[in-house]
Parts: C-alpha cells; structure tokens; sequence
C-alpha cells in the first residue's frame, strides 16, 4: 500500500486545518502560518535532497532569492504577468541550478556544504550591491498582486489559499516522488552510493535531478513570496533562512514525508512567538537544531511514529522506520553536516 493511502487521513487533516485556520485566526496569526506556508514548499524540496539523496545543501536561500528577483524585476520591469513571471523565475533557477549541480554535485565529503554555502552568499552580496538591476538594499518596491485567470490575489488571506493550497499540492506530490522508481533510486543513493552504482543506478544524474527539482520548489516559493509581500529585498533571504530551513528540516524528521511539513508549522511559530527576544532568534534556533540532533535524532515525525509502533517491531534510531524513508538508514539521514558525504 503506498504511502499515499496511509496518511491520507493526515491529508484530510491538514487540508480541513488549513482552510479552518483564517476562520479562527486574527489576520497576523494567518500571515504567519503563510510564511509557514512558504517554508514548507521549500523544506519539502530540500528534504527530498537531504533526507533522501543523501546530498547537503546551504544554498536554497539563494534560489528563494533568484526566484523572488526574476519575479520582481519581470514583472515591474518588464510588465510580465505573474503567471509568466513566475514560470519564467523558476524554469531559470532551474537552469542555473543545472548548470552549478552538473560539477559540484560530483564532491564528496563537506565540500558541496561549504561551495553551495559559498554560492548563497554570492548571490546575495550581488543582490544588494547590483543596484542598477536589483534595486541593491532599496530592493523592487510595488510587485503586482499575484493574478491568475483575471482573479487577483490582492489579499493576505487570498495570498494564504494560494501558498497552502501549492503547499500541499507539493507535498502530495513527494508522496509520488518517493514512491516512483526514481524515489527509490534517490533512496538506495541516500543509503549507500558505491551500492546504487552497482545496481546500475547513475548516481550522479539521479543527484542533479533533485537538486534541480528541490531548487525549483526553493524559486517557486520565492515567487510567491516577492507577490506576499509586493517587495523584494535580498536581505529577507540571508543566512539566517537558511539556518531555518535546516531547523526545521531537523526537528521535524530528515527523510520523513510529514516532518518538513511539521517542522514548518512548528517553528514558524516559535519564531512568531520570541516577541521581545527575537534579536536572539539565530542563537534560539540555532540551540534548537542542537538539542533536537541530540534528543531527537529521527526527528519529532520519526520519534513519535517509532514509539507508536508495537514494541517488537521498534527499530534502532538509525534505521527506517513506518514515517521514514530507507535513506534514514544511512548516517547522510540521521545528521544534516554528514549527509553531504
């Protein structure tokens, strides 16, 4: 049975709690869980990548950006809808997603870490210093509300429907990802690379398909964003996103289908909640990755799915378990710094 029809239950769920929740909420709690909204879409590409590629990456806060840019300087610039913009900004990150993946993704050990961080932060320098182009620290005022089929999305609630409801289509479609025979594939090379290669899998073309794939869904939410908030500026996706994205990724479960989803729900909130103490949000978050890769080594999804199963059938930390996907059977699952060997 695949795992699609195992949690559709879940689904149900978080569809019915995602159109509830502006019901019940104030209109900043919904801005909230819109930004929540955003991460996920991103968290869910990177999972796929991380989780079960087995390959790292610190630069996914530059592809946001790349997206976030080619929406705004198309469509202010240019006049571009936002439909085209959009498929236009995140078809392009692709490419040069592509075109960066097809050499570096051939490093081993903690070298694609450091050179995808070093990446991020280039396009970032570029962004707020290339004013002629990007606007530098002024950034792209006045981005267009997000319309399609002559329906705008000129609200923060409309803007919320639209980030959940690609949310979770993204997120459904992981479920096809990981179950296709290129999910399995992704997974062999998560667990052990020299043991994929002999079964005939091409490890290297597997990697840079998800990691053009994963980078698409960071340029997408990146897109959606630039519309959220009518303005890009390249200081919203500094290396502080990044340490986020891999929180999340950690406390929700590295190579679990729901733990981007839950960690992005999660956090967001935690974040939204510092008040006072958010001058301090890269050290709390940054506590919290440590204690959850030391307490919660599988991750809130994989822990609670571990000890929900029958106690004969419980599996070691490091191995696959119901929530899991095999990739968690690998070291590159367990830890973030050592998924990039």
């Amino acid at each position: 049975m695949s795992r699609l029809t195992n949690n559709t239950k879940g689904v149900v769920l978080l569809v019915a709690a995602a159109i509830a929740f502006p019901l019940v909420a104030s209109g900043s709690l919904v801005t909230v869980m819109a930004l929540g909204g955003l991460f996920a879409i991103v968290a869910i590409g990177l999972n796929l990548l991380v989780g079960y590629a087995g390959k790292i990456s610190f630069g996914h806060n530059a592809f946001m950006a790349l997206g976030a840019y080619a929406t705004g300087i198309l469509t202010v610039n240019y006049q571009w809808s936002p439909l085209a913009a959009m498929l236009a900004a995140t078809i392009g990150t692709g490419l040069v997603a592509l075109l960066i993946g097809a050499p570096i993704l051939r490093l081993r050990g903690h070298y694609l870490a450091m050179i995808t961080l070093a990446f991020a932060q280039i396009v970032i320098i570029v962004s707020t210093r290339w004013t002629e182009v990007t606007g530098g620290l002024t950034g792209i005022p006045a981005v267009p509300n997000f319309s399609l089929f002559g329906f705008e999305f000129d609200t923060r609630l409309k803007m919320y429907y639209l980030i959940w409801f690609v949310a979770i289509v993204l997120f459904l479609l992981s479920f096809r990802i990981v179950d296709s025979r290129f999910g399995r594939a992704l997974r062999a090379l998560g667990a052990h690379q020299a043991a994929a290669g002999a079964l005939g899998i091409d490890v290297v073309r597997c990697r840079i398909q998800i990691f053009v794939l994963s980078a698409v869904y960071a340029a997408l939410a990146g897109s959606l964003y630039a519309h959220f908030l009518n303005y890009v500026n390249g200081t919203f996706f500094d290396l502080s996103v990044m340490i986020q994205l891999m929180a999340i990724l950690v406390v929700g479960g590295i190579g679990t289908l729901w733990g981007p989803m839950v960690g992005s729900i999660l956090l967001i909130w935690i974040s939204n909640s510092l008040g006072g103490y958010a001058e301090y949000s890269h050290l709390i978050f940054g506590l919290i990755y440590g204690a959850a890769l030391l307490f919660l080594p599988r991750g809130l999804v994989g822990e609670i799915a571990g000890r929900l199963q029958p106690r004969g059938k419980r599996v070691p930390v490091d191995q696959p378990d119901a929530a899991s996907s095999p990739a968690a059977a690998s070291p590159a699952a367990a830890s973030p710094a050592a998924s990039s060997s």
